[in-house]
């Protein structure tokens, strides 16, 4: 073996193994499962810390209702209203952008980055078979039916015959 035929062969395994990591890694990357853990961690983050603004918001108000009912000058604390509700408000803005980030990224990847429709985020296989089941079910019954027809047609074409 010459020196260039040695360095050509060890260039294409380096290539081949390289691509295999490479593919490897990129259905890695995005593995549905993967994909879903993801999701349900940022999003559900943000679900849970607007959650805890919400009730920071109800605690506020009962705080509020509280020391206007029961103080000597029925004294109107806002303070206690305004701002867990602003922090509630600042955190439910916050969540509905990163669910918004989220859906338009995942929807950027499918579009333009991922080829086959098994390996797009958020790809349904269940949901698919499903369709394409009912699908040809649908087209079974409309069979079915221009038999029957037929058989009626071949039916009544029969009888009068007989006649």
């Amino acid at each position: 073996m010459t020196p260039r035929q040695f360095l050509k062969k060890q260039t294409n395994q380096v290539i081949n193994q390289s691509s295999r990591s490479i593919t490897q890694f990129r259905q890695f990357l995005f593995a549905p499962n993967l994909l879903t853990f993801v999701i349900s961690v940022v999003v559900g983050n943000s679900f849970g810390s607007t959650i805890k603004e919400l009730v920071n918001t109800i605690s506020g108000t009962l705080d509020f209702i509280h020391v206007w009912i029961f103080s000597k000058n029925h004294l109107l604390n806002y303070a206690l209203i305004s701002k867990p509700f602003g922090q509630f408000f600042n955190s439910l803005i916050t969540m509905i952008f990163i669910a918004f980030i989220v859906f338009y990224t995942i929807k950027f990847i499918n579009d333009k980055l991922i080829v086959k429709s098994e390996e797009k985020w958020g790809y349904n296989q269940a949901h698919d078979d499903a369709l394409k089941l009912h699908k040809q079910q649908e087209e079974t019954i409309d069979l079915q039916r221009k038999i029957l027809k037929q058989l009626e047609i071949m039916n009544s074409d029969k009888q009068k015959e007989n006649k």
